[in-house]
């Protein structure tokens, strides 16, 4: 019966089939003719388009779906599509077919509604740059894409209907060749899957850049060869201040003047963590020392709140940076030059470390001479100079490196507003203790409790052996070997004794058993507690812990930033082949294959 109607129903259809078929075959013809010019023209950089290309990438795609419109129309019968999908056999497989075309239709609209945006973005950006300019006039690189926010959410529906239908098509119901290039079409919907989040959050970014007024940030350059939990001394600070996507104002100082302006100005003291009354004898939190907590959201807080009281400008933001996103930046614009005492040095990501401390050997103590702060300012100043010069793709991959930076914790934000921090939170990049909500974290932090500069030639290691689960928890095992690979002869300013502060932060529901350090008083300890390791030139300090944990399939090893990169080994009793890494990220560890 099926059969006899599938026939009658072409019967009926002939004659419309004999008559759409020509135009059908010709506009298929002009559509693969059309991906294959896309194509062949796709750029091997994205960053690298101008505004020609994508113009001409927009043109291209308007064909696209004028030629898959008329395909669309070629197949459509006069009685309406839904009658031949109704029919047995050849039904599913017409439905199938239709619904492909308008996944790509809805590409190819939402494609050049994309171009078209970035073309207008692109044009702006050419016209008024990512500096202020008394020249400049017409709208910023942000402004632009402000006032496409209504064509931004329509590329967003546009891509949802896309993937909505997409998950509604059976692949056996394709033909072969149309079957072969689902992978393509898959890529595309996953490349475009994150414009939803951009488009959401669009206008907490335009307020983080100054879209609704000047946005300024506290920057802080924390120096790793004297540690501290969420990154280093930040010895050196800048003011930076954006408006409308761009920046108009940036100033260096040193973290000491910061402090003066906040004793000037404070009115309740704020009482020092245990660590710095102890070791420093501070008898109140100094500004220096706000970001002293490994969490960097809970530091950035306790600075922002702290810096209200020194009269400077307000700012809606701290920033923590470690000498890694200055080498990183350095590498991407190349080398800059600043005069120092008089002559002109060359700084390179190669030897930018070096160039800064050669003051301190140079001058020594000197009051009257450019100390290493100093240097560091003008290496700022000039990175800044030629960033804010820099043409579209360098500023991309600027882009690219800072994402990089945030995602390992080199970079850390804290934000004033609670909408934006969730935001910073959401990606990672607010230097929490526990990055991943739900995921079991075992988290070390390191701080040097003198004030030398050798906390770098500290080499850490770590082995965790994980036992089997018994009960529903495993029993762990945490060893920390920390080599101090200074030479006891040198200069004892940056290769002497080193006093380390370690906390411990072990995964939530965990029960500490014993530790081979007794872990100090210190009432802001994590539940792994805190603990004081002596480090001598040219020797090894081992800690050792024990605890059990909840049974997991996994566990999150967190990076400290700053830190010398750890050697990790994990292992279980018994294991031939270990887990072997470096910490240059988090790392997650598989519990439930370890050694498997």
């Amino acid at each position: 019966m099926a059969a006899t109607i599938s026939l009658l129903a072409l019967l009926v259809l002939g004659g419309w089939a004999g008559l759409r078929v020509r135009g059908a075959l010709a506009a298929y013809r002009d559509v693969r003719a059309d991906v294959a010019a896309l194509e062949a023209t796709r750029p091997a950089d994205l960053a690298r388009l101008n505004e020609g290309d994508l113009a001409q990438i927009a043109s291209d795609l308007a064909r696209l779906q004028h030629d898959l419109r008329r395909l669309d129309a070629a197949l459509t019968p006069p009685a309406g599509a839904a009658l031949v999908e109704r029919l047995p056999g050849i039904g599913p497989r017409y439905a199938a077919g239709r619904r492909l075309i308008r996944v790509v239709e809805l590409l190819a609209r939402a494609g050049r509604a994309a171009a078209e945006v970035t073309r207008e973005t692109l044009i702006a950006l050419q016209a008024t740059g990512v500096r202020r300019a008394a020249t400049a006039t017409g709208p910023t690189w942000l402004e632009a894409v402000q006032a496409q926010q209504p064509e931004l959410d329509a590329i967003v529906a546009q891509v949802e209907e896309a993937r909505q239908l997409r998950a509604s098509i059976d692949p056996q119901a394709l033909p072969a060749a149309a079957r072969a290039r689902l992978s393509q079409l898959d890529r595309a919907l996953a490349l475009v899957a994150p414009l939803r989040a951009v488009t959401e959050e669009l206008p907490l970014l335009a307020a983080a850049l100054g879209g609704d007024g000047p946005a300024r940030y506290l920057v802080l350059f924390q120096n790793p060869a004297e540690l501290r939990l969420s990154g280093g001394f930040p010895g050196t600070v800048a003011l930076v201040t954006l408006e409308r996507g761009q920046v108009v104002a940036y100033t260096f100082h040193d973290i000491y003047a910061l402090q003066q302006a906040y004793l000037a100005g404070r009115q309740t003291p704020v009482p020092a963590p245990w660590p710095l009354a102890h070791y420093f004898r501070h008898a109140e939190l100094p500004i220096q020392d706000a970001t002293w907590w490994a969490d960097f959201s809970r530091g950035g807080a306790q600075l922002a709140a702290m810096y209200g009281a020194t009269g400077w400008p307000p700012i809606d933001g701290v920033v923590g940076l470690t000498p890694a996103v200055v080498r990183d930046l350095l590498a991407l614009t190349g080398p800059v030059t600043v005069e120092v005492d008089g002559a002109p040095r060359v700084i390179t990501a190669a030897n930018v470390d070096a160039e800064i401390e050669r003051q301190r050997f140079v001058h020594g103590s000197n009051p009257a001479a450019e100390t290493h702060k100093a240097v560091l300012a003008l290496v700022g100043q000039a990175l800044i100079e030629r960033l804010t010069a820099a043409d579209r793709g360098l500023l991309l991959e600027v882009a690219r490196a800072l994402r990089a930076a945030a995602d390992r914790r080199d970079l850390q934000v804290y934000a004033v507003d609670p909408q934006l921090q969730a935001a910073v939170d959401a990606r990672g990049w607010s230097g929490r203790l526990e990055p991943a909500p739900g995921t079991p974290t075992l988290a070390l932090s390191a701080a040097s409790l003198v004030t030398n500069k050798a906390s770098r030639v500290v080499a850490p290691h770590l082995t965790l052996t994980v036992a089997p689960p018994h009960a529903g928890r495993r029993a762990v095992t945490l060893e920390v070997a920390l080599a101090h690979t200074g030479d006891p002869s040198a200069d004892p300013y940056h290769a002497g004794y080193q006093r380390w502060w370690l906390e411990v932060r072990l995964p939530a529901g965990s029960v500490r058993q014993d530790a081979s350090h007794a872990p100090l008083p210190d009432p802001d300890a994590p539940n792994g507690g805190s603990y004081e390791l002596e480090l001598a030139p040219g020797q090894t300090t081992h800690f050792s812990l024990r605890f059990s944990m909840p049974d997991a399939s996994q566990l999150l090893l967190r990076r400290q930033p700053g830190l010398t990169p750890v050697t990790v080994v994990a292992t279980t009793p018994g294991c031939r082949a270990p887990l072997t890494a470096t910490l240059t990220q988090d790392l997650t560890i598989d519990l439930a294959t370890l050694c498997r």
